[in-house]
């Protein structure tokens, strides 16, 4: 239980409270936790979208596979991220993607109901859930732009202009593989690989392993017009 709660209290749903406090609002709710094995599926649109999750431990990818076969990776999430929280409270019956783990995790499950209850207790916590949702509706449309890009350096170029405002740096760290980048941007990897060394032979980048920095970010921004 002390796992659990200390966890929860780096979420952002409950980093306003106290371990305590926390231990006290979830001890009239109903809730569990699962481990899940690397690549196994948390949520899929063959499951009711009545269940908010929460990563105590590892990461998952939100994904969309279509009837082709052919897999976009619309985004990555983390350590004390919350899953579906776009979903659970949609006018829908089912997920709208399929999130599966990356890697072996450990992930906090509440359905709706005992979360409409943690609202009503805290209207805090309602605040900060509906903070995420609006995060999410915003990075949505950023990957809509990029995916809305013709070229492939534009796609890479404006993926990078997102990344230096949100980490404030020239230097990007990547939270993930360059094969899930290229899913996230619907372009194959090697297609990723042969533009992302184009664009540093012409000086606007360098990259090595996860790490991409920017020397040059006017090029980048000419690079989205194309």
């Amino acid at each position: 239980m002390n796992y659990i709660i200390k966890h929860l209290n780096n979420c952002i749903l409950f980093k306003h409270l106290s371990i305590d406090e926390i231990s006290q609002l979830l001890s009239n709710i109903t809730y569990h936790t699962r481990l899940y094995k690397r690549n196994e599926v948390i949520f899929s649109p063959h499951d009711l979208a009545d269940t908010l999750g929460i990563i105590l431990e590892g990461s998952v990818d939100v994904q969309k596979i279509f009837a082709c076969g052919k897999t976009v990776t619309i985004n990555r999430r983390f350590q004390y991220d919350l899953i579906a929280d776009a979903s659970i409270f949609a006018d829908i019956d089912y997920y709208p993607s399929t999130i599966s783990t990356c890697e072996n995790s450990h992930i906090f499950l509440i359905n709706k109901s005992n979360l409409l209850k943690l609202f009503s207790k805290d209207e805090r916590i309602m605040c900060k859930f509906l903070e995420s949702v609006s995060s999410r509706v915003l990075a949505l449309n950023n990957t809509i732009e990029i995916l809305s890009l013709n070229s492939v350096s534009a796609k890479i170029a404006y993926f990078l202009m997102i990344e230096q405002k949100r980490q404030k740096s020239n230097i990007i760290k990547l939270k993930f593989t360059k094969k899930s980048l290229a899913e996230h941007i619907n372009v194959s990897r090697p297609t990723l690989s042969r533009e992302l060394k184009k664009m540093q032979v012409k000086g606007i980048i360098t990259f090595h392993k996860r790490t991409i920095e920017i020397h040059c970010l006017e090029k980048l921004e000419e690079l989205c017009s194309i």
